[in-house]
Parts: C-alpha cells; sequence; structure tokens
C-alpha cells in the first residue's frame, strides 16, 4: 500500500461514467454534472461499454462541451461496468476519481461532498434517493433503504458504485475493480480497499437520484445477479473475516416468500407483486451463488 501525502483540499477530479445505456439519459446525467457546485477543476470521462460510433459523434457534438471538458474513451474490449470504469480509471487525469452511472441524476453537491469526505478517507461513498426520478410503479417493486442504513453489511462497510469516489493513486495501487464479478463488485472494491489499509468512509445523505428498473423482466435479471454476486462475494471473503450466511436466516426468508405469494391480495401482504418477484429472484441468485461458493453456515 502506498499513501499520497500530497494530496489537496480542491484536487482535480475525474468524473468517470460506465456506458451502455440510453444516451438521453446520460444527457440528464451530464445535465447534473454541468450545475456542479464544486469550486475545483474536473473532467468527465465516458467510458463506452457497447454503445459505438453514435456515442462517440453524440459526446464530440456536445453542447456542454463549452461548459466542462467531457472525453470519450472506448471501454468495450470487455463487456461490464467494471471494465468500463476501470479503463474509465486509466485514462482519467484528475488527482481524485468520483464515478457515477450513466442512468442516474447527481445532485448539485455530489463532488463537492465526496471530495470534502476524502480529505479524512481514502475511499468514500454518499447514500442516494429514489423518489427524485423513479414512478410510482418502480418504486413500489424496490422499496428505498434510509440513507442511514445505506453502505452496510455484516462485515465491511462499502460505497454504492453510483456513488462513490477514491483517490486516483489508491485505486491504480488496488488495480481497480475485479471485472471477474458482475455485481457487488462496488463491494468488492471497498472491502478489499479496507483489508489492504485503506481508510473507508460513508456519508449517509443523498446525492444521487438513483434510477430503479421500471420493466419486470430487468429488475428481475438485476435481483439475480445481485444476490448472486453478493453471495459470490461473502463466500470468497469468509477466509478474510467474512462471516457465514446462516442457513436458518435464508430459511426464514424463504419462509416470508412463501406466505407472501401472489395468491394472498397484497391489501394483507402489504408486499406488491413486482417486489415479491424481485426478492424471489434475489434469493434465487444467494442460492445458486451460496452453494458455489460455500457462503452459508450453521
Amino acid at each position: 500500500m502506498t499513501i499520497d501525502a500530497h494530496r489537496t483540499v480542491r484536487p482535480t477530479v475525474s468524473v468517470v461514467i460506465p456506458m451502455n445505456g440510453i444516451i438521453s439519459q446520460l444527457d440528464e446525467q451530464l445535465d447534473g454534472l454541468a450545475q456542479q457546485n464544486y469550486s475545483g477543476e474536473f473532467e468527465v470521462v465516458v467510458a463506452d461499454n457497447g454503445v459505438g460510433e453514435r456515442l462517440r459523434r453524440h459526446i464530440a457534438d456536445h453542447s456542454l462541451n463549452t461548459r466542462m471538458k467531457i472525453q470519450y474513451i472506448d471501454a468495450s474490449a470487455q463487456a461490464g461496468v467494471s471494465f468500463a470504469r476501470n479503463c474509465g480509471g486509466l485514462h482519467a487525469s484528475g488527482e481524485f476519481l468520483a464515478f457515477c452511472d450513466a442512468d442516474d441524476i447527481v445532485h448539485e453537491t455530489w463532488i463537492s461532498s465526496l471530495v470534502d469526505l476524502a480529505q479524512d478517507f481514502d475511499v468514500v461513498g454518499t447514500a442516494v434517493e429514489t423518489a427524485g426520478i423513479n414512478t410510482a410503479k418502480a418504486m413500489s417493486w424496490t422499496p428505498s433503504m434510509p440513507a442511514e442504513r445505506q453502505g452496510k453489511t455484516t462485515f465491511l462497510p462499502h460505497a454504492i458504485g453510483a456513488s462513490m469516489g477514491a483517490w486516483t493513486s489508491v485505486w491504480r495501487d488496488l488495480g481497480g475493480m475485479d471485472t471477474s464479478y458482475h455485481a457487488s463488485e462496488d463491494v468488492e472494491f471497498c472491502w478489499r480497499a479496507q483489508l489492504a489499509g485503506y481508510t473507508f468512509g460513508f456519508l449517509p445523505m443523498a446525492e444521487v437520484a438513483y434510477r430503479l428498473r421500471e420493466e419486470l423482466r430487468p429488475l428481475l435479471r438485476q435481483s439475480y445477479k445481485l444476490g448472486y454476486g453478493f453471495a459470490r462475494l461473502q463466500g470468497e471473503y469468509r477466509a478474510r473475516g467474512c462471516p457465514p450466511v446462516s442457513i436458518r436466516r435464508v430459511a426464514y426468508w424463504w419462509a416470508l416468500l412463501s406466505l407472501g405469494n401472489p395468491l394472498i391480495p397484497s391489501f394483507v401482504t402489504k408486499v406488491s407483486r413486482g417486489q415479491w418477484a424481485r426478492a424471489v429472484a434475489a434469493h434465487v441468485g444467494e442460492v445458486r451463488g451460496g452453494l458455489k461458493y460455500h457462503t452459508f453456515g450453521w
């Protein structure tokens, strides 16, 4: 581990955005970044993970190029948000890296909050909120978690990939994110950083409007991957101190899901059908990942 003794109060910042989605949503994110109250210099690095020439032209001709530096890079050699973030981190010129996602919208104090927190920590993150940009249906499927509960696990705290930051020297010393993870890669990076001796800080204040899935199939795919990815992470980190997932807890959740199934009216269960299906997908992923990576214990 190496420590940079020359960190500044207002470092140059590179905002890294992995992109393989809808360009109009990226534009909303770029609009949010153009409103930042950060007094230092920052650039935006859009890491293209599969959109192609259409995105390259869009960034080159973007109207916000007159207000902030927007750099396009090709990050399509390997699919996955981790690879795109790593490519962005390698091409970034800033002393500090700030990571957000293309389909969300950062609040105007986002960069300032990350940088202020990073005066005392090597890796940082903030809470996110879902009320600002989501429909009632999407929020009924994925209920929001209070800011004070975000970023916590039974092992070590973590940042959310949609709102995290790290000093560039720290990011590069750790080799960025593990590209073999297709979910929970942000948690894995933060755990690995802390176990390597780096410090971590989390601000329990929402600084990003986080977009939820509004269609059932994408929501179920995302939930399954999250369940599987986190179970893999817990299994792989058991030898490093992560406690096992109790089989009793798994059985308890499956009992609740059975009792709250869609055959029972939602006014009785207080759970929407979308929320129930999302939970089932996540727990199926947890069981499959847990069995493969020996996550469970008594």
